[in-house]
């Protein structure tokens, strides 16, 4: 039997709760064998001021991950340096893992933008790609990008609550579609807390929080 392996990537600038949990969940649903933690190096849609070093963004990573015996810490972007494409880390992660089944994990916010990703649709034809809501953004806003047009009605029901999850196959594409529970942290709110000096304690790790404190980041 196949592994079946999740793939979180992101700057994780912080990590905290809202990134776990929705792994956490989905793995459960999925019967993911592990999830993969993947910091970039540079990552190609963001261009924030604030983004401590990658070697510092993999220590709040694998400090936040210890302890769940499934989710696991990578620093493949990392090694690799340069720009972060998802396509190339795919590629690798496909070399790294024959025969394993992958599930690439990213908010509908981001998803929303996969025409703009470099070699699209090759990534897709590579990888599932697992969405989960975000606020602010319906999954019926899907409908805007052209192969999955013919999933309405079930990009609908997702939004009224009808249905909890979709799978979406679209020619060689398939879209893991999942409601999970919407968590009011993000990691612009902790980098700004952290520089108006209130407390951030309960959006992320106890041991991210310390690092954080003791490396003065943000503030």
């Amino acid at each position: 039997m196949s592994q079946k392996l999740g793939i979180l990537g992101g700057t994780f600038n912080p990590i905290h709760y809202g990134h776990l949990a929705a792994a956490e969940e989905i793995r459960d649903r999925l019967k993911l064998d592990r999830v993969l933690f993947i910091p970039s190096y540079l990552p190609p849609h963001k261009l924030e001021e604030d983004v401590p070093s990658a070697a510092q963004r993999m220590e709040m990573v694998r400090l936040a991950i210890s302890g769940n015996v499934y989710f696991e810490p990578s620093d493949l972007e990392i090694k690799r340096g340069g720009t972060s494409y998802t396509i190339d880390t795919i590629k690798a992660l496909r070399q790294s893992y024959p025969g394993a089944e992958l599930y690439f994990i990213t908010g509908l916010d981001t998803f929303l933008e996969i025409q703009s990703w470099h070699e699209w649709e090759t990534l897709l034809t590579l990888c599932c790609f697992v969405v989960l809501p975000r606020p602010g953004y319906l999954f019926a806003d899907m409908m805007k990008i052209d192969f999955m047009r013919n999933a309405e009605k079930e990009l609908i029901a997702l939004d009224l609550g009808d249905m909890k999850h979709a799978l979406i196959k679209s020619g060689a594409f398939t879209i893991v579609l999942e409601t999970v529970p919407l968590y009011d942290i993000s990691s612009t709110g902790i980098r700004e807390r952290v520089k108006e000096g209130r407390t951030i304690k309960y959006h992320l790790p106890e041991a991210v929080e310390i690092y954080i404190m003791n490396k003065r980041l943000y503030g």
